[in-house]
């Protein structure tokens, strides 16, 4: 509905829908100062495109997963793995990203023209300020998750909170940068969870199969098919010590962890570089909270790898899990090298002073690699500033910022791996380190407690409400009833009554009618006498001879 509304707004303001035309109007009526009118009212250019890119942001938060229109991903997520890892983690979902990067032009023109939405904030900063709070929650939630696909379901919803705050501060080229890399590595995760559940529930048919896994030990013969069906393939607490059952499965998994934890050299760590980097020179509110997201995905991808592949096993099904088919492992290998190299779709420049012997081109420098995404975003012309650029991330290397990143992403790991969860848990069941401290009720209750809470509720009210009031009562009761049945009824009416009583069934009748009235008159001269036949005859003969003698 929010795209449609900007939809409409965009044509009623520039007649167009096309891309192209819509910034060149937008910029030229920018340029001279011009206002259009709309529902009676002066808007200007700034006022316009503040609003339009407003709406899009929401269309975006429902269609790509922002907060608070995020929850319907994690859910998403319950479908076949291949699809998790095409549809929702690396296509579909990046749709309102690509969208906030196309209108560039619309969201820089809102940003120039300092118009704010109620009167708080501009649409490129609240753009900017949702996207970073959707990285902080949604990471914040997957410390919470036992799903193998529900951890990575969340951290994507975190890395589109990346992207879109990546748009919101105007670094363009580094959200389609993260969008392209996440795509690697995020389906490459995806798909080798879908390899770990393939060899736990292999594991957990042989324990079934044969009888002798430690879980069924003592369990009653009757009682055993229901310990089997509780069996969950997907729970974290189930697995443990996967390296060394499924070795090529745990090689790929580790890179495309580390990859989504920001460790160089892989693809996610450019990437993300990019984005901080921007932020670091533009935004220091959002910067900051997508240091802590970053933080946040590097700890809860360290305790999945611990609680999957390290360690001893924590149930008979882990114990005999095997390693998948190569038709499975194959595209993992494909995708883990992609996640090695997909940063040389846009590498940094290493130093400002390469940057300008390059003119701002791709040189030899990094195999001639660098900023191969930086024609994606042009320039527009603005009169009262001459040419201007649209912002876009620093292609220069910012070794604060990558090494600051770098460290945290290790910090985290390592707090993971060794501090917060190192010998534990030991068992299935045994409580997870984190449910004993305020971080966990922190994850779970003010998030999913208040959505369930206040915007669910909220919307089954509006959807009973609309459904009593607007269908029901006013469409039903009166549109259909008034307006619609009562109208039809009373057409049809005249339509038997006059139209087909009078017209067409007397036109037919009245004919037959006719008819019959000249026939009768006609069959009276057929008398059947002689007489009356020789008379008709004398008569005419009478007539005809009277005619000739008159006539002449």
């Amino acid at each position: 509905l929010a795209m449609i509304l900007a939809m409409i707004l965009l044509f009623w303001a520039f007649k167009s829908l096309e891309f192209g035309q819509v910034f060149g109007s937008a910029i030229e009526m920018f340029e001279k100062g011009e206002g259009v009118h709309l529902f009676g009212m002066e808007m200007s250019i700034g006022a316009v495109t503040t609003a339009v890119t407003a709406l899009f942001l929401m269309g975006a938060a429902g269609k790509s997963a922002q907060i608070p229109l995020y929850v319907w991903l994690p859910d998403a997520m319950a479908g076949p793995t291949p699809v998790s890892a095409l549809i929702h983690a690396a296509t579909m979902v990046t749709s309102g990203i690509y969208l906030m990067v196309r209108s560039n032009v619309l969201l820089e023109i809102a940003r120039e023209s300092g118009n704010l939405v109620f009167g708080l904030v501009s649409s490129p900063d609240l753009i900017a300020l949702t996207g970073a709070l959707t990285a902080l929650v949604a990471g914040l939630i997957a410390f919470t998750q036992f799903d193998i696909k529900k951890v990575l379901a969340y951290s994507t919803v975190s890395q589109l909170g990346f992207m879109v705050a990546a748009a919101g501060m105007g670094a363009y080229v580094a959200a389609m940068f993260h969008l392209i890399a996440h795509a690697f590595f995020k389906a490459l995760l995806f798909l080798s969870a879908g390899s770990v559940i393939h060899g736990m529930e292999h594991g957990h048919h042989h324990v079934h199969e044969h009888d002798h896994g430690d879980d069924l030990h003592g369990v009653p013969e009757g009682d055993k098919h229901h310990e089997v069906e509780k069996f969950d393939p997907q729970d974290m607490r189930t697995m443990g010590g996967l390296r060394d059952k499924m070795p090529t499965t745990y090689v790929v998994y580790m890179i495309g962890a580390l990859a989504l934890s920001g460790i160089v050299p892989l693809a996610g760590f450019w990437s993300k570089d990019e984005i901080l980097a921007h932020g670091s020179q533009n935004n220091q509110v959002v910067y900051w909270m997508l240091v802590v997201a970053a933080f946040f995905t590097a700890f809860y991808m360290g305790r999945q790898l611990k609680m999957v592949f390290f360690d001893k096993p924590r149930h008979a099904a882990a114990e005999h899990a095997s390693e998948s088919s190569p038709l499975m492992t194959r595209p993992l290998i494909a995708l883990a090298t992609l996640s090695v190299l997909g940063g040389l779709l846009n590498l940094p420049f290493l130093s400002e002073s390469i940057k300008e012997a390059n003119h701002g081109h791709p040189g030899g420098i990094w195999l001639g690699l660098e900023g191969w995404l930086e024609h994606s975003v042009q320039a527009f012309h603005l009169s009262e500033e001459g040419l201007i650029h649209l912002p876009h991330t620093p292609v220069v290397l910012s070794l604060p910022v990558a090494g600051a990143s770098t460290v945290l992403a290790v910090l985290a790991l390592a707090l993971a791996f060794f501090v917060v969860y190192g010998k534990r848990p030991k068992t299935a069941d045994e409580r997870d380190p984190l449910q004993s401290t305020p971080i966990w009720w922190f994850s779970i209750l003010p998030f999913e407690w208040f959505y369930m809470h206040t915007f669910v509720p909220g919307f089954k009210w509006l959807a009973r409400w609309s459904a009593d009031t607007i269908d029901w009562a006013f469409w039903h009761d009166f549109v259909h009833n008034n307006l619609i049945r009562d109208v039809f009824r009373g057409f049809a009416n005249f339509a038997s009554d006059v139209l087909d009583a009078n017209g067409v069934d007397g036109l037919v009748n009245g004919s037959g009618r006719f008819t019959r009235y000249v026939g009768s008159i006609i069959r009276k001269t057929q008398s059947g006498y002689a007489r009356n036949y020789a008379l008709g005859v004398f008569l005419g003969t009478v007539i005809l001879l009277a005619y000739f003698i008159f006539s002449y």
